[in-house]
């Protein structure tokens, strides 16, 4: 796939094959993300990889909040059915937190389109915010989580969402 392919082609997944997904190709989504640019080149993140038991604890946290989201049901059970779960930390040295967050947001941009380039589904997830000091508490992490990212083979197809016209975003 080029470039504009890969763009286009990325989608949200919430349904995923039983298929495990090898090491390599997830080391290989990480990499790609640590190539996204960083204010100052700060490169704010560090990332915890989990598969199984800790993955599927994350759900049974998130499902706990239930009653704060309607979503939040249905992102613990993508969850639990993704084989990969990425957890996004913050590593905060005291600089622009508003540089950082968008520092962030290329970060696992350049995961969730390195995945769909070898062939994989992933989700970016922000439920996982009513529950970042849980995660973190569980994971002996003493640092803020500000994402999470499922990856897997997909179990769907799905068609494109509505886009905004550049007409309609282009400001005169």
């Amino acid at each position: 796939m080029n470039f504009d392919e890969v763009i286009s082609a990325r989608r949200s997944v919430r349904k995923y094959l039983e298929t495990d997904v090898d090491d390599s190709l997830i080391y290989d989504i990480i990499n790609s993300g640590i190539l996204a640019p960083s204010a100052h080149n700060r490169q704010p993140w560090k990332i915890k990889i989990l598969k199984r038991t800790d993955k599927d604890y994350i759900a049974s946290l998130l499902l706990k909040k239930a009653a704060l989201d309607n979503s939040i049901v249905s992102t613990a059970n993508v969850i639990k059915e993704a084989p990969i779960l990425i957890v996004i930390f913050y590593d905060d040295s005291g600089n622009s937190r508003d540089n950082d967050m968008l520092s962030l947001g290329a970060f696992i941009q350049n995961m969730h389109l390195k995945a769909t380039s070898l062939g994989l589904g992933s989700l970016w997830i922000a439920n996982t915010n009513y529950i970042k000091k849980e995660i973190s508490e569980f994971l002996k992490i003493d640092l803020e989580c500000i994402s999470c990212l499922c990856v897997g083979y997909s179990d769907q197809v799905i068609k494109p969402r509505p886009r905004k016209k550049l007409e309609e975003i282009v400001v005169s």
